[in-house]
Formats: structure tokens, C-alpha cells, sequence
């Protein structure tokens, strides 16, 4: 029986990819950096069962965000995307962890 080993010439890379399906909280909120890149953020409710459900935070770029007008309050939305993990220091010198979900795209279901 032949040993199961990767082959030498394949690299291992990381992959990362995030599949959320709920519904928006409110109508997404188109913005601008000072770089003048177009945004927007938008949270979804994504519910596991009846007592269970978290509200991750979405942001799109560019013609995503542009189009994502159509984004309201209700409408079930499916997006892919990859998670964002970001620290910084409050007001009080504690560090805090942000997440959001960067979406590669995302369709009104």
C-alpha cells in the first residue's frame, strides 16, 4: 500500500471563503473614503434556529458597493466574501477586536 503524501511540486496555500444567506438589518449605507473608494456597509441577520441569530457586518467596494443601493431593509441576500479581523485601542487604552465580512460579491435572493 502506497503511502498518502503530498506531491513535491504542489504548494499548500490558504484559502478562505465565507458563504452568509440572510437578511439585511437595514438599507446598506454608501460611502466614501478620504481616497475617494466607493463603500458600503450593510449587516445581515443570519439565523441558525429560532432563539439563534448573529448579525454579522458586511462591506462591499467599488461597483459592488455602487449597486448596493438596491440593499434594503428585509431583502434576503446571499454573499460570499472573506472574513476581516481588525484590532485598535478605545478611548480607555483597551484593545478591541473588530470583525466584518469583505464581500467579493453578493446576489438578492
Amino acid at each position: 500500500m502506497k503511502s498518502c503524501q503530498p506531491r513535491k511540486e504542489v504548494r499548500s496555500t490558504d484559502h478562505q471563503k465565507m458563504i452568509i444567506v440572510g437578511n439585511a438589518i437595514k438599507d446598506a449605507e454608501v460611502k466614501q473614503s478620504e481616497g475617494k473608494t466607493t463603500y458600503a456597509d450593510f449587516t445581515v441577520a443570519v439565523s441558525r434556529t429560532k432563539d439563534q441569530t448573529t448579525f454579522p457586518p458586511m462591506r462591499v467596494f467599488g461597483k459592488l458597493a455602487e449597486t448596493s443601493e438596491n440593499i434594503k431593509k428585509g431583502v434576503k441576500v446571499f454573499v460570499e466574501g472573506r472574513l476581516d479581523i481588525s484590532e485598535y485601542t478605545d478611548k480607555e487604552g483597551q484593545k478591541r477586536i473588530t470583525f466584518r465580512i469583505l464581500a467579493d460579491t453578493y446576489r438578492l435572493l
